[in-house]
């Protein structure tokens, strides 16, 4: 054991504990970012979890390759056999991967003040974008009925000053299904599928928040 620590300065141990632990500061930083400026579905826990430990990790393998060439090359050899079969679905995700390869980066090199003042202005920019962007919520709005009139549905919306925008309307003999993209400002859900319900022509009435991704 003493063999093990001989040569081994006490301010490398230091530094080693203090890098790993500004990575976990800037990692759960990270997480509460993403946390809080979510936009999606379906918020993964997992998905956060593991943005705070690719910081810390990556802040692990700067430290153990350090200036060594050999150690970089082997790590190199390593990850290329490493295979990810988790598909990234949101565009913005794979922006948060990168924020926590990048801190990680910068903690396992002592950068701290680029990684701390680069942090500082990423959540910034997604503060201020979720908020204008994003301050208006946009729902889908599917109403199936074994007939449904457009013109009632379209008065509700005009009643209650709803944009409004056609998706999608499918039609067979035994029902029609007519979806609507919608923006919800002065108006519950509850009243507006109440005043659907009431035109007679919706058997049921669907709200689903969604991001905008869908086109056309």
């Amino acid at each position: 054991m003493f063999n093990l620590l001989r040569g081994l300065d006490i301010f490398a141990i230091e530094n080693i504990i203090f890098n790993i632990a500004i990575a976990t500061l800037l990692g759960l930083f990270i997480y509460f970012v993403y946390k809080k400026t979510f936009i999606g579905v379906m918020y993964s826990q997992n998905f956060n979890v593991t943005i705070l430990l690719i910081c810390v990790i990556t802040s692990i393998i700067m430290m153990l390759i350090g200036n060594n060439m050999a150690l970089s090359l082997g790590l190199v050899g390593s990850l290329s056999i490493i295979r990810f079969r988790t598909a990234i679905k949101e565009p913005r995700d794979i922006a948060f991967i990168f924020w926590a390869i990048s801190v990680g980066l910068a903690a396992g090199t002592s950068e701290f003040m680029i990684a701390i003042i680069g942090s500082i202005i990423i959540a910034f920019l997604l503060f201020i974008f979720n908020k204008a962007i994003y301050k208006d919520y946009c729902y889908l709005l599917i109403l199936k009925g074994v007939e449904i009139q457009s013109k009632p549905v379209i008065d509700v919306f005009s009643e209650y000053e709803i944009p409004y925008k056609l998706r999608m309307k499918n039609a067979n003999n035994a029902y029609t299904e007519v979806t609507y993209e919608i923006t919800l400002k002065s108006v519950s859900e509850d009243t507006l599928i109440k005043a659907l319900k009431a035109t007679g022509g919706a058997d049921e009435v669907h709200i689903v928040y969604y991001n905008g991704e869908i086109t056309g």
